[in-house]
């Protein structure tokens, strides 16, 4: 919190076309969810999950620096993001094999996993290294704290959950209030700006507890 403070604002503003804007436009103009498994297509997934995530992780890298560098501009936060995007991608991709295998057998041994694997942003834009260097180093840094992470990672998960709840129940409640008063288009993005804002705002706050910790532990 010490850090998004003084430049929340900034980190907001460098964070919201690629994360906010993105998922506000797929909420409105994108497919319709899948309920079940079976529903999930190869181009579902490829526009809700594959393309946001993509997009979503230029926000990251952003964040990440100016936490990390906090006196450089936006401008700079960008360009290094966009410099190291192909070796952070090809390491997300890495990783969330172990991870996802992890998962499914159990799920303590995929946060585990997850645990040491969480500080592969911070790592890519600030020491700009291949994608197999930046696991390795996330693997490194993260010896004998991997409990402290996972643990946080846990509470993490339970609050994003609360959080998308409660950030829903907001906005269909508003939805459903401006719906009724005759302004149903208006209310149905009220909807969707309520939950992708409170998505943005635990993505900045991911991001910048994993560059606090790279920080300490460097």
């Amino acid at each position: 919190m010490a850090v998004l403070r003084p430049q929340f604002w900034t980190l907001f503003a460098i964070a919201a076309p690629f994360t906010l804007l993105v998922d506000v436009a797929l909420t409105l103009f994108g497919p319709e969810p899948p309920k079940t498994p079976a529903e999930l297509t190869p181009r579902i997934a490829v526009v809700i999950i594959l393309i946001p995530a993509l997009i979503g992780g230029i926000a990251q890298l952003a964040v990440a620096h100016l936490i990390a560098r906090p006196e450089d501009t936006p401008r700079v936060a960008l360009a290094a993001a966009f410099a190291v995007l192909p070796a952070y991608l090809g390491a997300v991709l890495l990783s969330g094999i172990p991870t996802g295998i992890g998962l499914l057998l159990l799920v303590i041994p995929g946060l585990y996993i997850a645990a040491r694997l969480f500080l592969i942003v911070p790592i890519a834009v600030v020491e700009r290294l291949g994608m197999i260097a930046i696991l390795k180093r996330s693997w490194t840094l993260t010896e004998g704290h991997a409990g402290s992470i996972l643990l946080f990672l846990l509470l993490a998960i339970l609050f994003l959950f609360g959080a998308t709840v409660l950030a829903s129940g907001v906005g269909a409640a508003l939805g459903s209030v401006l719906t009724l008063a005759g302004l149903k288009a208006v209310g149905t993005f009220v909807a969707a700006l309520a939950s992708a804002l409170v998505g943005m705002i635990l993505s900045i706050a991911v991001t910048a507890a994993a560059t606090v910790i790279y920080l300490k532990l460097r």
